[in-house]
């Protein structure tokens, strides 16, 4: 394992913005804001950019954190080699400020986000919003969010109990356009004992599938998702107990 001596100076990071692909390295001291503040010029963006980072270890499958403004990338444990994604217009939406909690508060019951109402903490996902011409953001405007719209809700998609798995199959023939975003789009997929959660998103567009009260309980770790481009977006649910399924969610 390596010691704090062995750690890199300096970081070879590999960024991916709308501008495109680059390569680039930095000193592993500089905070997430210093970085921001030295990209903008190699992406061609200008001075006043907004911008949202996050970041991979290993491979671009590998879990995604966001990174953080007041501490460095090496106390952040960024890795030489690591995969930046680089989100341009893009502000942090604060947990009580974000337009999840905005649609339950102007929505009631009738959100589509009104499952979230007693969440505790805001999922990692939902901390962004994008879009629209760059805001100009002054010491007297901390706080400002901008409002996106609600995701589409995916409604044609089928299901089958496998065995040891129960399948969600959301397929380009009920709906194209999601399935298309997922080919080179960012697809993320949260699963709970009883619920699974389906967000694909391209340019400024997104699509959401949204399960709540499976029939039976899940085990988060062992469930996982497939994108067959231009074909399907598969969810694979591994059983906690391996009862055959007769309907996906209980009844209301």
């Amino acid at each position: 394992m390596a010691t704090e001596e062995q750690k890199p100076s300096e970081l070879t990071l590999s960024f991916f913005c709308k501008t495109g692909p680059q390569k680039l390295v930095f000193p592993a001291k500089l905070t997430g804001e210093e970085l921001k503040d030295q990209l903008r010029e190699p992406l061609g963006l200008a001075a006043d950019t907004p911008l949202a980072l996050s970041y991979q270890n290993g491979s671009r499958n590998s879990l995604k954190k966001v990174l953080e403004e007041k501490q460095s990338l090496a106390e952040q444990g960024v890795e030489d080699g690591a995969f930046v994604t680089v989100k341009v217009d893009a502000i942090e939406v604060r947990p009580e400020n974000s337009f999840l909690r905005e649609s339950i508060r102007n929505n009631g019951g009738n959100s589509y986000y009104y499952a979230h109402a007693n969440e505790k903490e805001l999922p990692p996902e939902l901390r962004y919003v994008y879009g629209g011409d760059p805001i100009k953001l002054g010491s007297n405007q901390e706080g400002y969010v901008l409002k996106a719209p609600a995701p589409k809700a995916l409604t044609h998609y089928s299901w089958a109990d496998e065995g040891d798995f129960v399948c969600i199959y959301v397929s380009a023939e009920g709906e194209p356009e999601a399935v298309e975003a997922a080919k080179d789009g960012e697809v993320k997929v949260q699963f709970e004992p009883r619920s699974a959660e389906l967000r694909i998103s391209k340019d400024s567009k997104e699509y959401a599938l949204s399960l709540r009260q499976l029939e039976g309980e899940i085990v988060p770790d062992e469930s996982k998702h497939r994108v067959s481009a231009g074909k399907r977006v598969t969810l694979k649910m591994k059983k906690k107990r391996t009862v055959t399924w007769t309907r996906l969610q209980q009844s209301k």
